[in-house]
């Protein structure tokens, strides 16, 4: 597996991973058992004492990874390399080694996700990704503005140079500022202002996902969105078909054997399942939806 990517020096970045081949969409770039774990809330002493529990040259590898502050030794120097390499897994928080080596970037090209099934870590292509194009994760939450981004990411050391904060930050800013509204819209259930028979909050929100380049986890969300939404509208038919949207991006980013993909799956079987029993579906979007979609919406959703 390890031959698809290498680890060479990155400018301004110390080292980073690289395609050595053009990676697809869905590729396994990555799996891994954690070095150890440390249940949250964590404790620096929890730290510490997980750190003593390994052998010789498990602690040799850990003191290897990066470090803030380079002059810290004993505990701080520990304490600084959990802090700086780390990754949420589940309840826990967890050091894995070679995926501490994959830098970050605001429009990623690869996605991270921890697989409770196999105990271990993924990290799959979210895009194609020619040969010797550097592999990116996102370290933080997609909906922010490049102000808050930066603020996040100082706590790594570094400064975040990715088109999202350099060229296109501009543009960038007012798509994610409003897919802040919208995302609040959606969690907080708060009702359309309008009158309209679609989801419309969850299908702007994936129109200004695929803009921005965010085609991982966070589009599979905003189309499971779109599935509530149109469920609740009535329209089954189109509900599966933000369903099958869901599950598609959910195998790119997870892989097949993901507990999340089984759930997207079952999902997706129950609501065809309702939809065959719905006395009157729509054979073809009406002449009304039609006319309440934005039409890059209904373009991008393959609506027709």
């Amino acid at each position: 597996m390890d031959s698809i990517y290498t680890i060479r020096a990155s400018p301004g970045e110390g080292l980073g991973c690289f395609a050595t081949t053009c990676i697809a969409p869905g590729t396994l770039i990555l799996s891994e058992r954690p070095l150890f774990s440390v249940r949250e809330p964590r404790t620096n002493s929890a730290v510490t004492t997980a750190f003593a529990g390994l052998d010789h040259l498990q602690q040799k590898l850990y003191l290897t990874l990066y470090a803030q502050n380079t002059t810290a030794e004993g505990d701080a120097r520990v304490i600084d390399i959990f802090n700086s390499n780390a990754w949420q897994t589940g309840s826990c928080t967890s050091i894995c080694p070679l995926a501490a080596r994959f830098n970050h970037s605001c429009v990623p090209n690869a996605s991270f996700a921890w697989n409770a099934r196999t105990s271990q870590i993924t990290v799959h292509a979210i895009i194609a990704i020619p040969a010797g194009v550097q592999i990116n994760l996102s370290y933080e939450r997609p909906y922010q503005t490049m102000k808050s981004r930066q603020e996040k990411l100082a706590a790594y050391g570094f400064i975040c140079s990715c088109r999202a904060c350099g060229s296109d930050v501009d543009a960038s800013d007012v798509r994610r500022s409003r897919m802040v509204v919208l995302d609040a819209r959606i969690r907080t259930g708060r009702r359309q202002l309008w009158r309209s028979p679609v989801p419309k909050a969850a299908l702007e929100l994936v129109k200004l996902l695929k803009e921005e380049g965010l085609v991982g986890e966070a589009l599979g969300l905003a189309y499971h969105d779109a599935t509530i939404g149109w469920k609740k509208y009535g329209r089954l038919d189109l509900a599966v078909q933000t369903a099958v949207k869901e599950l598609e991006t959910a195998v790119i980013c997870f892989g097949r054997d993901s507990p999340a993909v089984d759930a997207s799956t079952a999902s997706l079987l129950e609501l065809k399942s309702e939809c065959a029993e719905q006395s009157r579906l729509l054979p073809v979007i009406d002449t009304q939806l039609l006319e309440a979609l934005d039409e890059n919406l209904v373009h991008d959703l393959n609506l027709i």
